[in-house]
């Protein structure tokens, strides 16, 4: 009985170790570090960019091309006092890291969530011509959805306040 019992948990402990590189992989391709390394090796940042602060900010992970498989929508910061001003998304692979970029758009003070398997909503202040910086009148909202094999951009909705999770790390 006692043996039985040791062979259990050198079984389950062999699989837990098997199990945790894998784990790990997926956790470090959603990294922003991992993301941004993506972005210097396609030649979309360099590192004098990220020398000038233009550096990823958010990145939110998990499927939204419908495959399955976790993808990383991230946002690029400006440097300066524009806040975020590129957003995209790199296609997760099957292994955990990261594959090809299928959206890279410019916004300004963008924010980001995840929607669904298939779209993320992309958050952008919009300022009336007395608005100072600080200070929009209100927020656009434009969903994302993925359909045939790309992402078409739906209408913006129009919001007095930008919910905070399109902000937050």
């Amino acid at each position: 009985m006692r043996a039985r019992i040791l062979l259990t948990l050198a079984a389950s402990f062999g699989a837990f170790t098997f199990l945790a590189p894998t784990t790990h992989a997926r956790a470090q391709a959603c990294s922003a570090d991992t993301v941004q390394q993506a972005l210097v090796s396609m030649g979309k940042l360099t590192q004098e960019d990220i020398d000038g602060g233009v550096v990823v900010d958010l990145v939110r992970c998990g499927d939204i091309t419908a495959d399955g498989v976790s993808d990383a929508l991230f946002t690029l910061a400006s440097g300066g006092t524009a806040g975020d001003t590129r957003f995209g998304v790199l296609k997760g692979n099957a292994d955990g890291t990261l594959g090809a970029r299928i959206l890279f758009k410019q916004g300004y003070k963008v924010g980001i969530a995840r929607h669904s398997s298939r779209a993320f909503d992309v958050m952008q202040p919009y300022y009336a011509a007395d608005d100072p910086n600080c200070c929009p009148s209100s927020f656009r909202q434009t969903r994302y959805t993925f359909s045939g094999g790309k992402f078409k951009a739906g209408k913006a909705k129009k919001l007095k306040k930008a919910p905070a999770r399109f902000y937050k790390p």
